[in-house]
């Protein structure tokens, strides 16, 4: 903890994950914001039924992929 109070400022700026420990005991696990929005949306999906249901039948090609429309707010879906 002494090392990252020290280096703080640089290890935020740095742009990667890192763990701080005390006494070699992991106790925060910091990353960039870009990085943990990701894995909320990743947690999110996981907990919906139904999207956890496409992403099976995705990976069993039982699903019909359809072409994204991005100039449409709701992409065309």
């Amino acid at each position: 903890m002494k090392e990252a109070q020290a280096g703080l400022t640089q290890l935020c700026r740095s742009g990667k994950r890192f763990v701080i420990a005390n006494r070699n005991r992991p106790v925060v696990v910091a990353m960039p914001v870009e990085d943990f929005e990701a894995l909320m949306e990743t947690l999110d999906v996981l907990a919906d039924p139904a999207a956890m249901l496409a992403v099976q039948s995705a990976r069993k090609d039982e699903t019909k992929y359809r072409a994204l429309d991005l100039d449409d707010e709701n992409f065309g879906l």
